[in-house]
């Protein structure tokens, strides 16, 4: 999904820098119109790869991998997550906690869904495969 948006991102940033670039009458506003171009670029790919990695949750003996409001095992529990439900790395880390955005099962491709995400945290020993 990542890859179509980057896709998406860079057609639309190509598009806007022929619009500035046809708008240019002088060589000199041409080529501030494909720096300009080039920056925009720049801040629209320049994520880390991290905010694009979507994880499964393992299968646990009780059922249920805990969606917590907090990195602490004291925390509120949020969510109860499933090993069939998955979520998406945040930038948030502390010690074996991660920032996480949570879909119960496959809600995120539906339309909207993706919007639907929960944030909170999980301990890592629950995230399974992360692609």
């Amino acid at each position: 999904m990542s890859r179509l948006i980057t896709s998406r991102l860079i057609t639309s940033r190509q598009s806007l820098t022929r619009r500035l670039i046809a708008f240019s009458s002088t060589r000199a506003a041409r080529l501030a119109a494909m720096a300009a171009g080039a920056v925009a670029l720049n801040l629209f790919i320049a994520l880390p790869a991290s905010a694009t990695s979507f994880c499964n949750i393992k299968r646990t003996s009780d059922g249920f991998a805990a969606l917590r409001a907090g990195p602490d095992a004291n925390a509120r529990i949020l969510v109860r997550m499933r090993h069939t439900d998955e979520v998406m790395l945040g930038l948030g880390e502390r010690g074996p906690w991660r920032e996480v955005t949570y879909w119960r099962g496959q809600t995120r491709h539906e339309a909207g869904g993706f919007g639907r995400g929960r944030k909170g945290w999980v301990h890592h020993s629950l995230l399974g495969e992360c692609g």
